[in-house]
């Protein structure tokens, strides 16, 4: 069993910062104690150290929102799970959370097997969300197979209706009661589609159909009144519930009214609703920055951060979706782009430069939004998302002097553009390691396939 000692750290948790070594035994953290006090292990030839020379040692970062291989409007997205989790071991991510669509006759097991076959190239951790579409007593009743298939949650979309994804508000009610029985954790795309079908037949009316039009037709209302209506069935059958990108001032004036009235609600917002605006539509590359939610203006960039600061939002993710630019320019309609953007890769680097940085929140904090919370809300915690003994050996070595101007040359995605582009960050990932084994370090060093699916138990909001 291979040894691995990690000396002269600093390490960051939940717990705080501490000036500790770590000791590695295969898979797992086997112990963790004051510098120095393995000193005398350094003799045994089986044992592999690395002297962390004082840089921070992160338990490994969770991006918990991602679609690898995405099907849509006919093609594929560019990072399928090997590609995708080669960018993500870059950034310092050992674990992503992806979606399996929804299996129209409720043969969860069926589906789960067919996403885990696409999954199984990859070379970090992967866990799954369930996309649910419709529910009757047949996926009220088969909705049990995700409890013994291990998942702890499901998604529901508010939009897309023509696409088929929405979810009936009908159902709201007997869906949550359902979920809340099986201790299921609901996470909802929230954007009011009566509101943005009826803004999109003005603007095709108009003509209006350039990218700069998507923030006015998917407005960020559309966002608030979704939010406040799942609020309300939620509360109804008080079960907590789970906003995924949260995109706007609107939108998280909407979360604080419904928890005081309430309701246990929880949200992730993404690097790029903290930095980039909706300026950036409006430019000959625009399709690159076309997303759903689309970005916002710079005032929600700053109410966004406000709200991190004040600890009302509780998980930093992507959404990464990446299209290549061939991809993304073939239509320049903004009832066509095909909606994404690369994210992962640069999750860690982003948050640390310009959230810890400008002290926005506290190294801690942005730890507990990238890696405690996202393991603790998908159960996926104390097996990820820990540094404790008897937890994976899931590592980020990151050095927080480490300077370098983001390119697409130095990124890894295979949409080979990112829309961070040119962004100065201070503080990079040097080492990546899953599970003990050092799967990046200036390059990737791991075997395809290495990564593994990671049961999930019932989410830490039912407890």
């Amino acid at each position: 069993m291979n040894k691995l000692l990690l000396k002269n750290g600093k390490l960051v948790d939940d717990k705080g910062i501490y000036k500790n070594d770590l000791l590695i035994e295969g898979e797992k953290i086997v112990a963790s104690k004051k510098r120095g006090s393995f000193s005398s292990l350094e003799k045994d030839s089986k044992l592999e150290f690395i002297d962390l020379q004082g840089k921070y040692l992160f338990p490994g970062i969770i991006d918990a929102h991602t679609h690898y291989s995405l099907y849509s409007r006919g093609t594929v997205s560019a990072d399928d799970f090997y590609k995708g989790s080669i960018a993500a071991a870059a950034g310092g991510v050992t674990t992503i959370i992806d979606y399996i669509d929804f299996p129209e006759d409720g043969d969860f097991k069926r589906a789960f097997k067919e996403r885990s076959k696409q999954a199984e190239d990859s070379i970090i951790d992967y866990s799954f969300h369930q996309v649910i579409e419709d529910f009757d007593q047949n996926i009220s009743k088969k909705l049990e197979d995700l409890k013994e298939i291990a998942l702890a949650s499901i998604k529901i979309f508010t939009t897309y209706k023509k696409a088929g994804y929405m979810l009936d508000k009908e159902l709201y009610a007997d869906l949550f009661k359902r979920l809340k029985e099986l201790k299921i954790l609901p996470t909802v795309h929230a954007e009011d589609d009566a509101l943005i079908q009826e803004l999109e037949a003005v603007y095709k009316k108009r003509n209006l159909t350039e990218p700069a039009v998507h923030p006015a037709v998917r407005a960020s209302l559309a966002e608030k009144l979704a939010v406040i209506e799942l609020g309300d069935a939620a509360l109804k059958t008080n079960i907590p519930i789970y906003i995924v990108h949260l995109s706007s001032a609107d939108g998280n004036q909407a979360v604080k009214y419904l928890r005081e009235k309430g309701v246990d609600i929880y949200t992730e917002t993404a690097p790029h609703y903290l930095m980039l605006d909706n300026s950036l539509l409006k430019g000959e590359d625009s399709q690159l920055y076309f997303m759903t939610p689309p970005l916002r203006s710079s005032y929600d960039n700053q109410k966004l951060w406000e709200a991190v600061s004040r600890n009302e939002i509780q998980i930093f993710a992507t959404d990464h979706c990446a299209f290549t630019k061939e991809q993304k320019f073939q239509s320049a309609s903004a009832f066509d782009i095909l909606p994404g953007i690369p994210g992962t890769e640069t999750l860690l680097a982003l948050m640390y430069s310009y959230g810890v940085g400008r002290n926005y929140i506290s190294l801690e904090k942005m730890i507990e939004m990238l890696s405690v919370n996202p393991a603790k809300i998908f159960g996926l915690y104390p097996q990820k998302g820990s540094l404790q003994v008897g937890s994976d050996a899931d590592l980020t070595i990151f050095d927080p002097d480490l300077e370098k101007k983001l390119t697409a040359d130095n990124l890894h995605s295979a949409a080979k553009y990112s829309p961070y582009s040119n962004f100065q960050v201070k503080g990079y990932p040097v080492i990546t390691i899953r599970r003990g084994e050092i799967i990046f370090s200036k390059k990737s060093r791991a075997e395809k396939g290495s990564g593994r699916f990671i049961p999930a138990q019932t989410s830490s909001l039912f407890s």
